[in-house]
């Protein structure tokens, strides 16, 4: 979804685990994901058998993703019936089986979601292919049902809210949560009664979204708006250093990401308004007051073409410039090359003509929610 929460009001900070207003996105907890108790198991039964099973699904693999995907599949779900039917997974306590069964269910999962797989004209990950060629929600409903069967084994609180978490999560990056629905009404009013003309796949499948969230504090969407703190410096015939403040349009929390995790789509870091000021460390009398607007800074490309400035300390008064930037950046750094052009000539000589330029810039302070 694509809206835009503004600040009406300052809002307490009530417990830890909500979604603020205002926050720190790498220290925000309503982005982390619970403890998942078998996922990293020291149960030496059980990794023996993981072991193993790593080996045959390597050995069936080809360059075609599609086909060893389809290939360990089989291998997968022949183990799944062999554990389901032979062992008592569903005792209380945790046992090697019960591990591995869960293992082998989320196994399943992974390789049903990260290649396009035709089966029973299901597509279990719309971010991969054209939704218009598969226009309903059969696998995600199967997905979904997987990780039901997964939270009915109750290996713990713990990782059944983990299990909610993950499902969220896969909702919202195979793209299905945005699929729902054009209107994202319902979403909005926390009820699917504000779903019209959907099917029943869809409208089940925003349901268990609802109750999931309504049973974690887990928070899946990772855009957000943010001001964005950095240093900032340039090498020309004199050395400058300063700081920068910006606006941020943040698709995803990790600045270093560089795409969607599961269909690839790069991702971009966008300020609408920046400032920042220089001080030349030669001559310090000297100082540059920089503004500028439509400030691409993500994945890998720095584009800062509309900035102008104030040159101080060449003149009486100050004196306009501009200056674009273009050159390199990932995550929180950039690197670029920038003309320097003083508007009044009888001062240009004095100035800066060319520049490398370089900072650090983190959206640091979140305003508004996740979106």
């Amino acid at each position: 979804m694509k809206k835009i929460f503004f600040i009406t009001a300052l809002t307490c900070l009530g417990t830890i685990n909500a979604q603020f207003f205002i926050g720190i996105p790498f220290l925000d907890q309503c982005r982390k994901m619970s403890k998942c108790d078998f996922c990293n198991t020291k149960n030496p039964k059980t990794n023996e058998y993981l072991d193993s099973l790593a080996i045959v699904l390597k050995g069936v693999t080809s360059d075609n993703d599609n086909l060893s995907a389809l290939n360990q599949l089989k291998i997968v779900e022949k183990e799944i019936m062999n554990y389901g039917s032979n062992y008592a997974s569903h005792l209380p306590e945790l046992t090697s089986e019960k591990e591995i069964y869960g293992r082998l269910l989320l196994t399943k999962i992974k390789l049903l979601i990260q290649s396009i797989i035709e089966k029973d004209n299901k597509v279990y990950n719309l971010a991969l292919t054209d939704y218009e060629d598969y226009p309903n929600f059969k696998g995600v409903i199967e997905i979904n049902g997987l990780i039901d069967e997964l939270i009915s084994l109750n290996i713990s609180e713990s990782t059944n809210e983990y299990l909610r978490e993950l499902r969220m999560k896969y909702m919202y990056e195979s793209y299905a949560f945005d699929m729902v629905s054009e209107d994202i009404e319902w979403y909005s009013d926390k009820s699917i009664n504000s779903l019209k003309g959907v099917d029943d796949d869809r409208r089940n499948a925003a349901k268990i979204f609802l109750e999931d969230e309504e049973a974690t504090n887990y928070v899946p969407f990772s855009s957000y708006i943010a001001i964005g703190l950095g240093a900032t410096g340039a090498i020309g015939k004199g050395n400058w250093i300063g700081y920068e403040l910006s606006d941020e349009i943040v698709q995803y929390t990790n600045p270093f990401l560089l795409s969607h995790p599961v269909s690839g789509s790069p991702h971009g870091r966008f300020s609408f308004f920046g400032t920042s000021y220089l001080m030349n460390i030669n001559d310090r009398t000297k100082q540059d007051l920089l503004f500028n607007i439509l400030n691409f800074k993500h994945p890998l490309l720095n584009i800062n073409l509309i900035q102008f400035g104030i040159h101080y300390g060449v003149a009486d008064k100050g004196k306009w410039l501009y200056r674009p930037e273009i050159g390199l950046s990932y995550g929180i750094f950039k690197a670029s090359y920038a003309y320097n052009l003083t508007f009044d000539k009888s001062v240009r000589s004095l100035t800066e003509k060319n520049l490398f330029t370089f900072g650090i810039s983190y959206p640091l302070i979140r305003i508004g929610k996740y979106d």
